[in-house]
């Protein structure tokens, strides 16, 4: 996520409490793990790289995770017939008064046949890009039957992303976290910079993670994270390209729950959807504070609530996409 405080980042703003807590809290973590170990504290492991080392933490847990089965995917988006050019809503009242009442049954129309037999053609291929870019022409990104077309790919395809850095423009990333599901479980791989010099060894450990079927699933990747990391790559000559379908939950979140909430913070949606309240959570604003004075004491303190606030981010982000599929499955 960002690391300062904007309107485009998760936390949209934080109140001088939280700020002081959060100063209290780097405090006493200084004073509390004063000489203690990297190891003693993080269960991990260095990880090595063409660029070099960082060092990878990885966690399990249990995750009730659910999204639509590719079939009924398949039956919500075929019968909307106004996915079509021409058919608003009372062209598809009157072609359903005439028996066509999936896009599957024009593929017989003389007027709506070759558009309705293309938009088919994607659907049976499970080609999510295609099906997203296609009712993305009708309807706004964040519509549901925008992310129900996610459910063409299995669920380890997904990368739940998010980054930590030291500022919005053009500087270090500090930690690359990112989960996939299986099942009912979550693995969540956060890639740590030890140092500033172990920041290319960080963008490579994420590059593993990517393969030609993944699908990204973001809180405001498209505008921070995954431009982020593009720059950073650039930075360091790092060659691949990255662009791939991408889910970002900050839109669908406010279509679902903006009239409800105070706001759509992640932390906000946290609390009120999922009834999770963090403790010890700093605000992104000092996640560059608490890391330059890791960096300067070489106390690994400040970085324990970093690490926490960035692998609570990624498991509130799976559930969110997974409530979302539930919330919109009767629409």
């Amino acid at each position: 996520m960002a690391s300062n405080i904007n309107t485009n980042s998760k936390e949209e703003g934080s109140t001088y409490n939280e700020y002081e807590n959060a100063l209290k809290l780097k405090i006493k973590l200084l004073e509390e793990y004063e000489g203690v170990d990297f190891k003693q504290v993080f269960n991990g492991n260095e990880f090595f790289t063409e660029y070099g080392l960082c060092y990878n933490i990885e966690n399990k847990s249990q995750l009730s995770f659910n999204t639509l089965d590719s079939e009924t995917a398949r039956e919500k988006i075929l019968s909307d017939l106004k996915l079509l050019s021409g058919i608003g809503e009372v062209r598809a009242h009157k072609l359903q008064s005439e028996g066509f009442n999936t896009i599957q049954d024009l593929t017989e129309h003389q007027k709506h046949g070759a558009e309705a037999s293309k938009l088919l053609k994607i659907i049976d291929d499970c080609d999510t890009c295609s099906a997203a870019d296609w009712i993305s022409e009708w309807y706004p990104k964040s519509h549901p039957l925008v992310l129900c077309a996610s459910s063409f790919n299995d669920n380890e395809n997904f990368i739940f992303l998010d980054i930590e850095t030291l500022g919005f423009f053009n500087q270090p990333i500090i930690l690359l976290g990112l989960a996939k599901v299986s099942g009912n479980k979550i693995t969540v791989n956060q890639y740590l910079s030890r140092s500033l010099g172990e920041e290319n060894a960080v963008l490579s450990s994420f590059l593993t993670h990517v393969l030609p079927e993944s699908v990204y699933v973001t809180f405001n990747g498209q505008t921070f994270d995954i431009p982020f990391i593009i720059n950073r790559m650039k930075y360091y000559n790092i060659k691949r390209d990255i662009d791939k379908v991408h889910f970002d939950m900050l839109h669908y979140s406010r279509r679902a729950w903006s009239d409800e909430l105070p706001n759509c913070q992640l932390t906000t949606i946290e609390r009120y959807i999922f009834g999770i309240e963090r403790e010890n959570d700093i605000p992104s604003g000092l996640v560059p504070d608490f890391y330059k004075v890791y960096n300067k004491t070489g106390n690994i303190g400040p970085l324990i609530p970093i690490i926490e606030h960035n692998r609570q981010d990624i498991i509130t982000l799976a559930k969110i996409f997974s409530r979302l599929h539930e919330k919109w499955n009767d629409l």
